[in-house]
């Protein structure tokens, strides 16, 4: 068949420096809409059909999640290899856009709730949650800061606050669909995973990237229904301590595609397989550390308000006076959006956002141009380690792959 769907990206909303996320149609959030078309359950949005026309319905559905994996990798590194070359030759490619911002707090919840970030409120790995006045990492659910710890676990916080709805498994469970996750032992411990893969059938773990490919093959062999959800984060951990491209990165798309190769080998059956990803990468190139703002940032029980977000979408909660400081620093290296453009220009989705998640939304979020990293050092230590990052609205980070196969008879 041989479908790489390029045309798609100059479709896209995008300026000199950014991708804009196209919820009305090519993008990461309507990826669970499609998988409910798939098993003819009502739905809303879903991708175009002529991005999965090759795939079956009411039949066997993996969702592979390849955290960190941009579409310009898939061209530039994975199609050199032969399960990838096989995806090309006898399936369909298809470059799409991440929901914002591009990160795996925002397109993780997405995933497994099938809301848009503003609707979930997980839009990011650092939050400033109101009900509790502290900055947390939204997925392990912890503090950022250790001085906030003591009254973290004394307080006795449910993570329910982060969020309480219907997740999609749950949606899938009520149509009569049987679900499976299959992901790292470490994530599947958390409150974070209690919550979100609430309704699955089973929940599978493993240690090792080849111990979960086998838990895969042996559920696809085993089944012939229902859907599997797969996470891989192996690549996004070299991209963030390396960078992408690092020699430890290609290192890991080698391993990951050994295992893949394996899979496509050994799988002869009527079973839709779709790959995507939460994001890309952009290098980091420079690092900017906003300073002398103290003066301008709002205060809460008698504390200045950390930084949160990211160095790729820095948010920070301050007086609109902070504007000329923070630009002259800046000098060009990155655009500033308030948060009412962040949520009039529907960067979080295409839904009203509730109230209670508004202030999640800093101020103002700085969004840096290719290359270019910015924080500010609320702590000593808030320092940039990372080689690699992701979160802002770079073409990098934003334009993702969607890879549609299905196995009977390749």
């Amino acid at each position: 068949m041989f479908m790489i769907l390029n045309d798609l990206i100059k479709n896209y909303e995008k300026d000199e420096n950014f991708v804009y996320p196209d919820y009305n149609g090519y993008n990461f959030a309507n990826i669970n809409n499609t998988i409910l078309d798939l098993f003819d359950i009502n739905h809303k949005t879903a991708l175009n059909k002529k991005l999965y026309s090759n795939l079956n319905k009411n039949t066997l559905t993996v969702f592979i999640y390849i955290d960190g994996l941009g579409y310009n990798q898939w061209i530039d590194y994975l199609s050199f290899y032969k399960p990838f070359k096989k995806i090309n030759d006898d399936g369909i490619v298809s470059p799409i856009t991440a929901v914002f911002p591009s990160t795996t707090a925002a397109a993780s919840n997405t995933i497994n709730t099938g809301k848009f970030p503003g609707e979930h409120g997980l839009f990011e790995w650092r939050l400033y949650i109101d009900e509790f006045s502290m900055v947390l990492k939204s997925l392990p659910f912890i503090p950022v800061y250790k001085f906030d710890r003591e009254r973290f676990n004394s307080s006795k916080f449910s993570p329910e606050i982060l969020f309480n709805g219907e997740t999609f498994y749950e949606k899938l469970k009520v149509n009569g669909i049987r679900s499976y996750v299959v992901s790292n032992s470490s994530l599947l411990k958390s409150d974070y995973s209690n919550i979100m893969y609430s309704g699955t059938k089973e929940k599978k773990r493993f240690d090792l990237l080849c111990e979960g490919f086998l838990i895969l093959k042996k559920l696809i062999s085993r089944l012939h229904d229902g859907y599997i959800f797969f996470y891989i984060e192996n690549f996004d951990k070299m991209e963030h301590r390396y960078g992408p491209g690092s020699d430890e990165h290609l290192y890991s798309i080698k391993n990951v595609s050994s295992l893949f190769n394996d899979l496509l080998n050994e799988i002869k059956k009527d079973v839709n397989i779709i790959i995507s990803s939460d994001h890309g990468f952009m290098p980091v190139e420079h690092k900017i550390y906003i300073k002398n703002i103290e003066k301008y940032l709002k205060v809460r029980n008698g504390k200045i308000m950390p930084e949160t977000w990211s160095p790729r979408d820095m948010s920070i909660y301050a007086n609109e006076d902070i504007l000329e400081s923070i630009e002259n620093q800046l000098d060009g290296a990155a655009a500033v959006m308030t948060r009412n453009e962040i949520i009039n220009r529907n960067l979080l989705g295409t839904t009203k956002i509730p109230d209670k998640y508004i202030n999640r939304i800093g101020d103002f979020i700085i969004l840096p141009y290719h290359g270019n990293t910015v924080w500010y050092k609320y702590c000593e230590n808030d320092i940039i380690k990372d080689r690699g990052m992701h979160g802002g609205l770079g073409p990098e980070e934003m334009i993702i792959p969607f890879a549609a196969i299905n196995l009977n008879d390749n």
